[in-house]
């Protein structure tokens, strides 16, 4: 396992009254959004690392703005793979 440091100004801490895992507990779930937003690490791979299910994950980076839709879907081509395996759609 890798482990980072970082070095956050006091005024960013905030009232916190222990800061240390509330921000490593952000910044991890930010780097982890980050990570599924570039295609780099799957839904359920992010939500156990942070220790959640699945669909929680999805619920996180929704409400960071990330879009869980895939943009680049060729609906036409799984249209027809589907035809092709299923028989059209009556």
């Amino acid at each position: 396992m890798t482990t980072l440091h970082l070095t956050i100004p006091d005024a960013l801490a905030g009232q916190l009254k222990d800061p240390a895992p509330v921000l490593e507990r952000m910044a991890l779930e930010a780097f982890l959004v980050r990570l599924y937003a570039q295609g780099l690490v799957s839904s359920g791979q992010a939500g156990k690392t942070l220790g959640m299910a699945r669909v929680d994950f999805l619920d996180l980076v929704g409400r960071h703005g990330v879009t869980v839709f895939d943009s680049d879907v060729d609906f036409d081509a799984e249209a027809a793979v589907l035809d092709a395996a299923c028989g059209p759609l009556k």
